[in-house]
C-alpha cells in the first residue's frame, strides 16, 4: 500500500510546481524538497494539496475511496473517464 507521502507526491506531480507556488505560500524550493527527497512533509504541504483536490482527500491521507461521497483517487479518475467515454459510443 501506497504511503501518504507516496500519494502526496503524486498530486503534486498532478498539479505542478508552477500550480503549487502560485496557489500556496510554500516556495518552489522547498516543494522540489518534498518531491525529490526523503524528507518529512508537513501538515501546510498536505493542506495544500488537500485545498486543490478536495475530490481526493480521503484518498491522500487513508489510501481509501468513497466514489458514492465523491472521494476518489487519481487512477479512479481515469478509469471513470475511460469508462465513461466507452458508454457513450
Amino acid at each position: 500500500m501506497e504511503s501518504i507521502q507516496q500519494r502526496a507526491r503524486s498530486l503534486i506531480d498532478k498539479a505542478g510546481m508552477d500550480r503549487l507556488v502560485k496557489e500556496s505560500e510554500i516556495g518552489y524550493s522547498r516543494w522540489q524538497s518534498v518531491r525529490y527527497k526523503n524528507i518529512r512533509m508537513s501538515t501546510e504541504e498536505l493542506e495544500v494539496l488537500q485545498g486543490m483536490f478536495p475530490e481526493f482527500q480521503l484518498w491522500l491521507i487513508s489510501g481509501n475511496i468513497a466514489p458514492e461521497a465523491g472521494q476518489v483517487s487519481p487512477e479512479y479518475e481515469i478509469a471513470d473517464a475511460k469508462l465513461q467515454g466507452r458508454s457513450g459510443e
